[in-house]
């Protein structure tokens, strides 16, 4: 006859048998840190290009505001060039010329949404030539 074996069992005070299949609060804990560990190790790994990538396209697109606006300002007739200097003639836009003539009269030609500190980045997308701020969407410009 074969040999019976004798389980033991814990007590039933000791199992989780109420029912219920949720997660205990230490497995949601490590598993939130386990999740914070991987995305901040996604978010280097990746951000860096990204980052880069971004910063040449507001470059680029300050550089076209500044151009645009010193278009406008030169039409209306203000006087805001500074010979030689982009960085002059920027910052002269950033605080803001008036028109001279024709519709733009008096009316006042400011770049609100840059900072003197965005320009040396933006200004290499602007050339400068005889006296008129052009785009140059390579950045080459010094």
């Amino acid at each position: 006859m074969p040999r019976l074996l004798r389980l033991s069992y814990l007590p039933s005070s000791r199992l989780r048998n109420d029912g219920s299949r949720a997660f205990s609060l230490l497995e949601v804990l490590t598993i939130i840190c386990l999740i914070g560990i991987l995305s901040s190790v996604a978010l280097g790994w990746y951000g860096s290009p990204h980052g880069e990538a971004m910063e040449k396209v507001v470059n680029q697109r300050n550089a076209q505001e500044i151009v645009s606006l010193g278009v406008c300002a030169t039409m209306s007739g203000a006087e805001f060039v500074v010979k030689n200097d982009k960085q002059a003639t920027a910052v002269n836009l950033i605080v803001g010329t008036v028109g001279q003539y024709g519709s733009w009269k008096g009316k006042l030609f400011r770049l609100t949404n840059i900072r003197p500190t965005d320009l040396p980045g933006a200004l290499t997308f602007v050339k400068f030539d005889a006296g008129l701020l052009l785009y140059d969407p390579a950045g080459n410009q010094p």
